[in-house]
């Protein structure tokens, strides 16, 4: 039943199949001989409900006493719940899995364990292009993310079934980093490469088309353009933002981050109430939002709503 639920989310499924799954594989006891397997799948759960750090304890322990069937696969979820933690220290500890998994899959010349651990290292240095404290490495990490993206791309066949989880993998990070390359770049490069991170999210989306990574990627993207482009029309890319986020919500409303997006669009759509109801709502979900983002948005809506009663007051009074 749990497989079930989970397989079911996995396919298209809403947060409640995560919920039924992680009820299921939590009933089993230590003594049962399927404990393993359901510690295994219930990390794998916690990781997508953002509950990361259980996630990570689960494979810690399970590490202990796994043979070596479900040793590599450990690794691979290991590594992504680290990521999913998003701090320097996740970072580099997945990195240093992902580097040892490398040199199992060369030396057992496994194409698939390979595959695999390149499709979670392109999203991890997909990652660091935009959230690395390092700005002097970023374009480095982009280089790295673009370099791997392109290799799993041109190693997969695009038609097999077996093949379309790393394919996402790859679409999905190659957006990102040609989300950040347009965001940290030249001014004169940043529509090119937002033309191609669009096109890589679409391409994604054909994959699993109610992603709620890929969507919330695409309203971070129309928040980008409509902060750092001038365009013409910014309600038009606000309400876009909108509509993904709300559509990611639809699936799973158990992470912080979607929460944070529609905040930050509602202060800039001049919705001063909607802002703070995303404000309380998402502090009381799980997730890795840092704190100062809060208090960013916070005091973003708090210096909208003073502006909207008296339009003469300087917003450099309340600069944040």
């Amino acid at each position: 039943m749990g497989e079930r639920s989970l397989r079911a989310y996995f396919a298209g499924g809403n947060v409640r199949f995560l919920r039924d799954a992680e009820a299921n594989f939590g009933a089993l006891q230590p003594g049962d001989p399927s404990f393993g397997n359901a510690q295994f799948y219930l990390g794998v759960t916690k990781t997508q409900l953002r509950k990361t750090k259980e996630s990570i304890k689960i494979f810690e322990e399970l590490r202990k006493s796994a043979g070596k069937a479900l040793a590599n696969q450990i690794s691979l979820q290991l590594a992504y719940a680290h990521i999913k933690n998003y701090t320097e220290n996740d970072y580099l500890t997945a990195e240093t899995e992902l580097d040892q998994l490398t040199t199992t899959a060369t030396e057992s010349r496994d194409l698939d364990l390979l595959l695999q651990t390149k499709a979670i290292q392109v999203f991890l240095y997909s990652v660091l292009a935009g959230r690395s404290e390092n700005k002097n490495s970023k374009s480095q990490y982009a280089a790295k993310a673009l370099e791997l993206g392109n290799y799993i791309l041109n190693s997969v066949d695009n038609d097999a079934d077996s093949t379309q989880a790393l394919r996402f993998e790859a679409l999905n990070a190659l957006g990102i980093t040609w989300m950040r390359l347009g965001q940290f770049g030249e001014e004169k490069d940043r529509v090119a490469c937002w033309t191609k991170a669009q096109t890589y999210y679409d391409q994604a989306l054909m994959i699993i088309p109610n992603s709620v990574r890929v969507l919330q990627n695409m309203a971070q993207l129309r928040l980008l353009q409509v902060e750092l482009s001038s365009p013409h029309e910014p309600l038009v890319l606000l309400e876009q933002a909108k509509q993904y986020c709300v559509l990611s919500l639809e699936v799973s409303d158990q992470d912080q981050f979607p929460f944070l997006l529609l905040a930050q669009i509602a202060v800039q759509l001049g919705d001063i109430k909607g802002a703070w109801g995303y404000i309380y709502t998402g502090r009381s979900r799980p997730g890795a939002v840092k704190e100062e983002s809060w208090v960013k948005v916070e005091n973003a809506a708090r210096v909208a709503d003073r502006k909207k009663k008296d339009p003469n007051i300087s917003s450099e009074r309340y600069a944040y």
